[in-house]
């Protein structure tokens, strides 16, 4: 957030829009290496701390080159001419990397270790805030900053390898006997994978259809929209690191149950707290943090915090669908939220660019919402616990 903010005020709505824009698309790619595998590996270390992760390894590694492939490519279509072709390779690496580092994190929240996951999540951000934050100030544009964030996420990564020979087992990173593929884990992980897919163009399918159908400065607002969106969704992103190992380890129902309807209500009012101070304090507050020149940001702003009401409930409680081996449906809801979103942009982002890309998501995201609760209230008897 505090580097989005310096690299809004140097680069200028225009060329922060370019980079907001590649920020998308790196993001999204790094998002799509994890293919349903994070949650399968803290799903299995939480059963099982003693599980290999070795053959997760193999082929998390086999993901990373082949999207960094796709991103290579992507890169190629743009005009030689606009600073986006550069922009999207360097942060298509920067993305890759973090997906490396959020790998291991879910080995640490298997684990329950917490401290280990905070301190690598810690020095990822500090590094690269530190050498992004040089990158602007020596003038280097988005190309500079993109590379301080390569910078800061390898430092993390080695970080996080460090911390996880320390807490794993010689033997765990053994790569020998059936592979993911073998095992059947794409398999089952397919559904959770094409969830993720969707959930991760959730966020940026706003970015990305503004940046084909719109201007680099429309762009640019949206790009100060989700970075406060981004911001807020770490309260969901924290509640769900400390829920989840322990919802997949419970054999109770009953606890379970306690679980899932404590988080949806303390995120619904959060959600509500932080829409609330929003549209009362929006416009000063994209003033003070980003400047005037993004006054468009505002509106958007707040309808998609509204949209908060919703969203934080759902990052935290959609991956229990996941724990209560209910993945198909988690999947069919979120395909259908990216379809249906996708197809209701076409129409509004032209006639109301950034307002009506944010309308949508929120009355889509309530749909999805219900849908959710509704294949928890058909499983409320056992929530996928097993005896």
């Amino acid at each position: 957030m505090a580097l989005a903010i310096a690299a809004a005020r140097v680069l200028g709505p225009v060329e922060f829009g370019h980079y907001s824009y590649a920020f998308a698309i790196g993001f999204l790619l790094g998002e799509l290496a994890d293919l349903g595998l994070h949650l399968f590996i803290a799903r299995q270390v939480a059963e099982d701390p003693t599980a290999p992760i070795g053959a997760f390894i193999r082929a998390k590694l086999v993901l990373a080159l082949t999207l960094g492939a796709a991103g290579f490519i992507i890169g190629l279509a743009e005009d030689p001419e606009s600073p986006r072709r550069v922009l999207i390779w360097l942060l298509c690496v920067a993305w890759l990397l973090a997906s490396f580092v959020d790998m291991f994190n879910q080995v640490f929240r298997g684990l329950q270790r917490m401290e280990r996951e905070a301190a690598v999540t810690v020095a990822m951000a500090v590094l690269a805030f530190g050498l992004g934050t040089g990158a602007l100030v020596l003038r280097l544009g988005g190309a500079g900053l993109a590379a301080g964030i390569i910078g800061g996420h390898v430092a993390a990564l080695a970080l996080a390898v460090v911390l996880a020979v320390r807490a794993l087992h010689r033997g765990q990173w053994s790569a020998r006997g059936p592979g993911v593929l073998a095992g059947g884990v794409f398999r089952q992980a397919w559904p959770l994978a094409l969830a993720m897919i969707a959930s991760r163009l959730y966020f940026q399918i706003d970015l990305l259809m503004l940046g084909w159908m719109d201007t680099a400065r429309a762009v640019g607002d949206m790009g100060v929209v989700q970075r406060f969106l981004g911001g807020a969704m770490l309260v969901s992103g924290v509640v769900q690191a400390a829920v989840f190992p322990a919802f997949a380890a419970s054999r109770s129902a009953a606890a379970r149950r306690r679980l899932a309807l404590v988080t949806f209500v303390a995120l619904m009012a959060a959600g509500a707290a932080i829409c609330a101070m929003v549209w009362w304090l929006g416009a000063p507050l994209v003033d003070v943090v980003f400047g005037s020149e993004y006054a468009g940001a505002v509106r958007p702003l707040q309808i998609l915090m509204t949209g908060l009401i919703c969203m934080l409930p759902e990052y935290a409680i959609g991956p229990l669908l996941f724990a209560a081996h209910r993945e198909r449906p988690y999947a069919i809801l979120w395909i259908s939220t990216i379809v249906i979103i996708a197809v209701a942009d076409l129409w509004a982002v032209p006639a109301h660019g950034a307002v009506g890309a944010a309308l949508v998501k929120v009355v889509v995201t309530s749909g999805l919402v219900v849908g959710e609760l509704v294949v928890l209230w058909r499983v409320r008897d056992d929530l996928g616990a097993r005896g």
